[in-house]
């Protein structure tokens, strides 16, 4: 070591630690046909696996769809499955409390929020959906310009 590198190290500010990394989210498991969810978030759920199959399979179809992967995993790994298992862990002798707290039963602010779910889904889905519109309407103009008989020569 050379005498500038020597004083370097003595004067400089010894560098921050690395900021530790986030602990790896685990993901959440639960049953969807368990008896304790209600059968109209049952319904939901069954919805919203469906639409989530749909907006990937669309989206997986466009290079730049503006739909996020990775939104749409955390919303099936992780948001669906926690809210639904934090609904099941509350212990059925107080969601009297919930309605207490909110004028509203915990089951129906269960299905509030799957339906906010599926309401972004399908938000998703529209703005997939008029990609593959304008795509068309743009192919279809184009080929009225092309193949217009004002514009064949030969005719």
């Amino acid at each position: 070591m050379n005498i500038v590198e020597f004083f370097r190290r003595l004067f400089s500010k010894p560098s921050p630690a690395p900021a530790p990394l986030p602990p790896a989210t685990s993901p959440v498991r639960v049953e969807y046909n368990d008896t304790r969810i209600p059968p109209s978030a049952q319904t939901r759920i069954r919805k919203i696996l469906v639409t989530l199959d749909e907006v990937q399979d669309a989206a997986s179809r466009e290079a730049t769809s503006g739909i996020n992967r990775f939104d749409l995993e955390q919303m099936r790994d992780l948001h669906l499955p926690k809210l639904v298992k934090s609904y099941i862990d509350i212990p059925p002798a107080h969601r009297a409390e919930i309605f207490r707290k909110t004028g509203k039963s915990a089951s129906f602010i269960l299905d509030e929020s799957l339906d906010k779910m599926q309401d972004k889904l399908d938000d998703m889905m529209r703005s997939l959906a008029q990609h593959d519109l304008d795509a068309f309407t743009h192919n279809t103009q184009f080929i009225g310009q092309r193949y217009a008989d004002k514009d064949n020569p030969f005719l």
